[in-house]
């Protein structure tokens, strides 16, 4: 069965927030997914959020991307409260389920080593994540065969961009292995409502 995810957006201290999602799952033993926005390179904030937390200097909206199941039982065990928990209902800003992700990319490498580990992560995508407005070009240039790495002739080009879409816990992860690599740089990942 395909996993349900919820942006949850929190108003409060990060660490309290954070811990208090930590504290739940281990209170109840149960390894349900979610993802920081801030954490996970996720576009969330709008620029009323940015005016907001120039003027407070401070960020107290957190967004929290979370699978469905964990946001019903968080929601169902706290409180109204009456001002002495850390976190109560009036803590959940708002929530809305996410029907998936996505984020683009681009690289450039000078040599087959690097243009062969960029084939290989683009070729062992995730199932159900879907490479779109993918544009390689590969380029051999025998006259610049031998010349060293910082010069404007390379014997070997790979470039490319593209798109990558599908399921927020597949994306997300995904984005990171892409980014990890140096010759990669991935933008942040845009929710899908």
């Amino acid at each position: 069965m395909k996993k349900v995810f919820i942006e949850v957006v929190f108003e409060g201290h990060f660490n309290t927030i954070k811990g208090f999602i930590e504290g739940f799952q281990a209170g109840m033993g149960s390894s349900h997914s979610y993802f920081f926005s801030s954490d996970s390179a996720v576009d969330s904030e709008t620029f009323a959020e940015h005016i907001r937390d120039w003027i407070s200097l401070g960020n107290k909206l957190h967004h929290v991307i979370m699978e469905e199941e964990l946001f019903e039982k968080i929601n169902g065990a706290i409180t109204d409260g009456d001002g002495s928990y850390l976190l109560t209902r009036s803590s959940i800003r708002s929530s809305k389920p996410v029907k998936g992700a996505s984020f683009t990319f681009r690289f450039i490498a000078y040599g087959r080593k690097y243009a062969g580990e960029i084939k290989e992560i683009l070729g062992r995508l995730p199932e159900g994540v879907t490479l779109s407005d993918y544009l390689p070009i590969e380029k051999i240039d025998e006259e610049c065969s031998g010349v060293e790495l910082y010069t404007t002739c390379h014997d070997y080009l790979f470039q490319g961009k593209g798109v990558l879409s599908g399921a927020v816990e597949e994306i997300i992860p995904l984005r990171k292995t892409l980014d990890d690599h140096p010759l990669i740089e991935a933008d942040k990942v845009t929710l899908v409502f």
